[in-house]
């Protein structure tokens, strides 16, 4: 009757741990010992119109696609969170550095990120040109976006304002791959 409970218990004892998050990249460069740990890549927004044609209209692709990471220096103090969107644009676009992208919460909050310049580069899958925005993330909106959830990114460039929309699934995924880019760099997540 013993051997038969733990042997159960045995079984049942994978089950019982954390599942492994998926990661994109989890690495250290061996020539300057950053660490860059990086989710996989989500869909975000709508699905729109690309200005590729194709025999039954034009290829349809996501509006955008987001990325977190979290890189680390030994040599230096420096250690971040970065949230990268892959926005598609029609035309081009200028974006300095600064506070250009905006996240709303699913409280009705707002926090602004300071993103790098970008000019895009063209794409010819889809004609359009794609555009890179990658954000310095603080300690408090990481424990937002892991924890309330983002509902919605403004970006804006120097002539328009775009806005991407976050679906209820996209929000959880996103969430879940913020927790996860946590867990592998050992922050604890559950004191926000």
């Amino acid at each position: 009757m013993i051997q038969r409970l733990l042997l159960l218990c045995l079984l049942a004892f994978p089950a019982m741990l954390p599942a492994q998050c998926p990661l994109a990249l989890d690495t250290i460069d061996r020539f300057d010992s950053t660490r860059l740990v990086m989710t996989e890549p989500i869909s975000i927004g709508q699905l729109i119109p690309s200005l590729y044609e194709t025999v039954d209209g034009p290829k349809i692709i996501d509006e955008g696609k987001a990325v977190f990471s979290f890189a680390e220096d030994d040599q230096s103090p420096i250690e971040s969170f970065f949230f990268t969107i892959v926005a598609p644009e029609y035309d081009y676009l200028k974006i300095e550095s600064g506070k250009n992208v905006i996240l709303a919460f699913a409280d009705s909050t707002a926090a602004p990120l300071l993103n790098f310049p970008d000019r895009g580069t063209f794409n010819k899958d889809t004609n359009m040109r794609m555009y890179q925005h990658t954000c310095v993330v603080p300690i408090d909106v990481y424990y937002r976006m892991a924890y309330v959830g983002v509902v919605g990114i403004r970006i804006r460039y120097e002539t328009k304002k775009r806005t991407i929309l976050i679906t209820d699934e996209q929000r959880e995924a996103l969430m879940q791959a913020v927790r996860c880019a946590g867990q592998a760099v050992k922050l604890d997540t559950a004191k926000p």
